[in-house]
């Protein structure tokens, strides 16, 4: 009944606007239903390091009327919009990628208009394969805008499983791009890296796999080393409060310091974070968040180097 006459007040709103529209009034600005076509990478060996994927699609938002966020199996993750590319990296978790599985993709845009994508692409989590299990990287970080360098990407025996063993043929992978890779059998491997490929500080994720890049290693991070990250401070949010009981809802965050990899935290819960701009957060709450009256603190989060948490902001629950 409740979601009958709430279909039945959306009706009367589209009828007065439609009106008020043949008097040449202004029309209201609906978000898109976005859609997903494809994911990079796609697939990940089970165990591997947490890591940043790219989605590619359609009608992907970041402004004044909400961000885009990228659901993992129906679960929100920090995702932000690149707008050179049109694309959303999204921070995808070492734990959503521990155990081979198949996952859903889909994203989401706030009212006004919105709504979920259709299922479209699915991420696959493939079983580790004997004999490549384990890898170590030499160097393992850099620093942003460095010179090119060699990366030897060298095989462990980790006592557990079997020996792993790089044969000719195998490629290293970084960021799910293959490089040129000179193989040393039979555990090391070597590949040219670009200036381009750190000129901006972050993270990169680094397998070894054969031809069929679904047989691989687990992937590792190579640090990309910036500056010193400030440490944030959160001067306003907005909304500030809500009702209990509300449904899920993005909240905007004013201030400055936040770094491109900030995250939030709600009530000591990490939330799904879409980065704007050095002073300008959007998360989105989850309902289960706000269902009891009383007072949410609120923090900013900048890692590693440098960094830090903001104090505190208050958000009420009424």
């Amino acid at each position: 009944m409740k979601r009958s006459r709430s279909v039945a007040l959306l009706s009367i709103v589209a009828g007065v606007l439609l009106f008020g529209s043949c008097g040449g009034g202004n029309k209201p600005q609906f978000n898109a239903t976005p859609t997903v076509t494809t994911l990079f990478p796609s697939v990940i060996t089970a165990g591997s390091d947490g890591f940043v994927m790219s989605v590619n699609g359609t009608g992907f938002i970041s402004g004044s009327t909400g961000t885009t966020v990228v659901n993992w199996n129906g679960s929100p993750r920090s995702t932000t919009f690149d707008a050179t590319t049109g694309e959303l990296a999204v921070e995808i978790l070492a734990a959503d990628v521990a155990n081979p599985t198949s996952v859903i993709v889909t994203a989401t845009n706030p009212a006004p208009g919105g709504g979920t994508s259709a299922t479209g692409p699915t991420f696959t989590i493939e079983p580790v394969h004997p004999g490549l299990n384990l890898i170590s990287l030499d160097p393992s970080s850099a620093a942003a805008g460095g010179d090119a360098f060699t990366l030897t990407v060298n095989a462990v025996n980790d006592g557990i499983h079997p020996p792993t063993s790089f044969v000719a043929g195998d490629i290293i992978n970084w960021n799910g791009t293959e490089l040129i890779t000179t193989v040393t059998p039979p555990n090391q491997a070597t590949a040219q890296i670009t200036k381009d490929m750190i000129h901006t500080a972050g993270a990169a994720s680094v397998n070894v796999s054969t031809a069929d890049p679904t047989v691989a290693t687990v992937s590792t991070t190579f640090t990309i080393s910036g500056p010193a990250k400030a440490t944030p401070a959160v001067s306003s949010l907005a909304p500030s409060s809500v009702t209990h009981g509300s449904g899920d809802f993005e909240m905007r965050i004013t201030g400055s310091g936040f770094a491109p990899n900030a995250s939030v935290e709600f009530r000591g819960h990490a939330v799904a974070t879409s980065f704007i701009s050095p002073s300008q957060l959007v998360v989105l709450i989850p309902a289960a968040e706000v269902q009891f009256i009383g007072e949410a603190d609120v923090t900013v989060t900048n890692p590693a180097p440098g960094g830090g948490t903001s104090l505190r902001a208050a958000f009420k629950i009424e």
